[in-house]
């Protein structure tokens, strides 16, 4: 999958790195990384940064923060913890 097909919000699995088989959401990518939150180790203050090759890619994107995001809406890490918690990972 290229970065083409990201978007913001989806949920991606870690698969190489200390926070291997780690969900995570995407909150932005550029070239070579993607910039990845889970709302309690790795904040909105703070996204992970992950090389592409190093995530796995689900189908599933949180609706309400792709949409927030798309619309340059405020979200919180408790937004994100939420909509990691509804994915049940």
């Amino acid at each position: 999958m290229s970065t083409r097909e990201l978007k913001k919000g989806q949920l991606v699995k870690s698969r190489a790195g200390r926070d291997k088989d780690k969900y995570y959401l995407v909150l932005d990518w550029d070239h070579e990384f993607v910039y990845v939150v889970d709302g309690n180790t790795r904040r909105l203050q703070n996204p992970k940064k992950k090389n592409v090759r190093h995530l796995w890619y689900t189908d599933k994107v949180a609706g309400v923060i792709n949409s927030r995001l798309e619309e340059g809406l405020k979200i919180t890490n408790a937004d994100i913890r939420q909509a990691l918690r509804e994915f049940e990972v």
